[in-house]
């Protein structure tokens, strides 16, 4: 049985939620940690370091927008791009507010009271501002990769503050590289965050900057909130010989779910989401040359451009080799530093090398049997991995039982271990782990999200209903979430929603792979196969990496009758995504109906050598080629939990059916696909198979003709 392919989700920095674990990554799933928040307040005096940090206040006709800004010099200001940018980008006509030192400018502005100062700010030049939360699937990632580099903006003051006793920041900038090569280093960061009032500022005094962890920017662990974009992440302590504070990096982007109820997200370093939840950064360094010509005088920066005259853009995430360089020097340093093993772990995976990363995760924590973001990691990379003769999903699973031991209360763990629950089909088990995730945490979108997919395949389809309904109502601008309620609408057999579904997803999201393969799966279960050949021509070639999408395109070719055409897509599928057993089941009947049974039979036999024996479909792969007996068959297949018996009853009726279609046994083919159709398991895409195979055997009708 093949389920019908679903979304590709975010990246981490890697792969490291394939298939069931990719729900995750769609949507942060808050951890509550038991760490203080231990921002502190402090004085906006003028001619203190922290006076030259105020308020930027974008007015527009529907109201305000602000954040925060500092200066760099007596008449500029440095922000983010997003903090200055309008519903029409940024321009050079614009006119913000810059508020500056403590006391009071009157009622008139209502954010504003406790300042002392301010003064019309303008934009003189500025990185993009980047919306990674519309358009196509590649129109946000993209957009999500560029903001970590181009979410700045400077501000030219009508007034020039510094001129009146407020002091300016200096700049530190540093590459990447060099940040990585040295590890990570001690920083403070300052804003006006929403969670606080603006009578002063609020500072996190003692945070890490850790460099690029994440596709973006730079990643670090300050406790981040509305309202702190724009503010200065400022180097902890001087360099040897220089006047501090020095800035590197502005905020831009926090990870936190429970914005909406001004929860500070305090992230715990010994938190197993750690690296995950960090916020990211733009560094100086990313557009430093472009702002040298309006700052004053400074041999440092002046020093580094001369050695770094091209903008610092991180790492590339299609070219991780750099980043693996730069860590392990930085190993050579400090060679058991859990930390960066576990860094390097990631890289080592985003470069598709499993097993250096494994062992990079295992070493670190050998280092420190402690250091849960490593278990962490292990844990996920075993369970997307899911090497079946490595036992990949069992050593997931104790892992992450000893997470949850130690922190039962964070939602991630109790959703990524519900997830391995799924694809191992324990419904009940994962139903488990998903309500006490809600129940830590009720507003988690990604807990009540996977719930619902669990709910359905336990038949508790109202209850999964109400879930997909909350999920959309929180988040109606989400794509994929329409794109799950339309799969499971065509379960329910309401094609008429799940079409309304699929338009609503598109409609947020053009060009959106996974829509328009539900879209054809919806065509393909109405019997319109041209329909349904032309959406998953459009999503193979949107994402033509999804195994997914081209075993759906070679299924629908299938069921058209265009054996060569089907067989080509079934083996492409199968290089795409090895993990996946049921394509060479697919191809096995293809190439059968072909004639050419024999090659099927060595498609099966690969499959044999690289799953185990007893795990299904390897009793079914075992029988095809006549090295099993029915009755071994039939009772491998009353084996696992009550839901996967019904898949498997579902998997040997259709292949047993195939085989005997393929042999000229019409009257033995008819009474198997009978019942495939029968169980109404159209979740499967062996399901239309089975429809059309019975309707040439002169049973019940399906396809449409044109």
């Amino acid at each position: 049985m093949i389920p019908h392919p679903q979304l590709d989700m975010n990246m981490r920095l890697a792969k490291v939620l394939a298939a069931l674990l990719c729900l995750i990554a769609l949507l942060p799933a808050a951890a509550f940690a038991k760490v203080a928040d231990d921002r502190i307040s402090k004085p906006r005096e003028a001619g203190s370091p922290m006076g030259a940090i105020g308020m930027v206040l974008r007015l527009e006709a529907d109201g305000s927008a602000l954040g925060t800004g500092f200066l760099v010099s007596p008449c500029h200001v440095l922000t983010a791009a997003h903090v200055v940018a309008g519903p029409e980008g940024i321009s050079a006509d614009q006119v913000m507010l810059f508020f500056a030192g403590s006391g009071e400018l009157g009622p008139e502005y209502k954010e504003a009271r406790s300042f002392a100062a301010l003064s019309p700010a303008r934009p003189l030049v500025w990185g993009e501002s980047h919306n990674f939360d519309q358009g196509s699937t590649a129109d946000r990632r993209d957009a999500w990769k560029k903001a970590g580099w181009d979410d700045w903006a400077l501000l030219k003051l009508d007034r020039c503050l510094g001129d009146e006793g407020f002091d300016y920041f200096r700049l530190l900038p540093q590459t990447t590289s060099e940040l990585a090569q040295g590890g990570a280093r001690a920083v403070i960061s300052a804003g006006l965050p929403a969670d606080h009032n603006n009578d002063k500022l609020t500072v996190d005094p003692a945070c890490t900057m850790l460099g690029q962890v994440d596709s973006t920017g730079w990643q670090h662990d300050c406790t981040t909130m509305p309202g702190n974009s724009g503010g200065p992440i400022i180097a902890a302590k001087p360099e040897p010989g220089e006047a501090w504070p020095r800035v590197v990096a502005i905020t831009v982007i926090g990870k936190n779910e429970h914005w909406e109820e001004m929860k500070a997200q305090v992230i715990d370093p010994k938190s197993p989401d750690y690296l995950e939840l960090l916020p990211t950064a733009v560094p100086v360094s990313a557009f430093l040359d472009k702002i040298v010509p309006y700052l004053p005088k400074d041999p440092v920066v002046d020093a580094y451009l001369a050695k770094h005259p091209i903008p610092d853009r991180g790492y590339d995430i299609e070219a991780p080799k750099p980043a693996i360089a730069d860590l392990t020097a930085a190993l050579q340093k400090n060679p058991r530093a859990p930390m960066l093993l576990t860094r390097r772990g990631f890289w080592l995976e985003v470069a598709e090398d499993e097993k250096a990363a494994l062992v990079d995760y295992s070493a670190a924590l050998r280092a420190d049997p402690s250091f849960a973001p490593a278990l962490y990691a292990r844990a996920v990379l075993r369970g997307s991995r899911d090497d079946k003769l490595q036992g990949d999903k069992r050593a997931a699973m104790a892992d992450l039982d000893l997470l949850i031991k130690r922190f039962p209360d964070i939602p991630r763990l109790r959703i990524t271990r519900g997830s391995l629950l799924f694809g191992d089909y324990d419904y009940r088990g994962a139903l488990v782990d998903f309500d006490a995730a809600l129940l830590a945490d009720p507003n988690n979108i990604s807990a009540r999200l996977t719930r619902a997919n669990a709910r359905v395949e336990l038949g508790d389809l109202d209850g999964a209903g109400e879930d997909y309904d909350a999920v959309i109502k929180a988040r109606p601008d989400t794509a994929y979430l329409r794109v799950q309620r339309a799969h499971y609408l065509m379960r329910v057999r309401d094609s008429d929603a799940a079409f309304d579904d699929i338009e609503a997803a598109l409609e947020i999201e053009p060009d959106m792979p996974s829509a328009i393969s539900a879209r054809a799966i919806l065509h393909i279960d109405q019997g319109d196969a041209e329909a349904a050949l032309a959406d998953a021509n459009l999503a193979v070639k949107l994402d033509p990496k999804s195994g997914g999408h081209v075993a759906l395109r070679g299924t629908i070719k299938h069921v058209m009758g265009d054996l060569a055409g089907a067989i080509k897509d079934y083996r492409e599928a199968g290089k795409l995504d090895p993990t996946e057993p049921f394509d060479p089941l697919l191809l096995f009947v293809a190439l059968g109906e072909a004639g050419k049974i024999s090659e099927g039979r060595q498609e099966l036999q690969g499959l044999i050598k690289r799953w185990p024996t007893t795990e299904w479909p390897a009793p079914l792969a075992s029988y095809l080629i006549g090295d099993s007996t029915e009755q071994e068959l039939q009772q491998a297949a009353q084996q696992g939990t009550e839901v996967l018996r019904k898949y498997q009853d579902f998997d040997w009726h259709f292949y047993l059916g195939a085989a005997a279609m393929i042999k000229g046994d019409k009257k033995k083919a008819r009474a198997y696909f009978d019942h495939v159709v029968d169980t109404d398991m159209r979740q499967f895409l062996e399901y239309n198979l089975a429809r059309v195979f019975l309707e040439r055997l002169g049973g019940r009708s399906y396809l449409k003709t044109n």
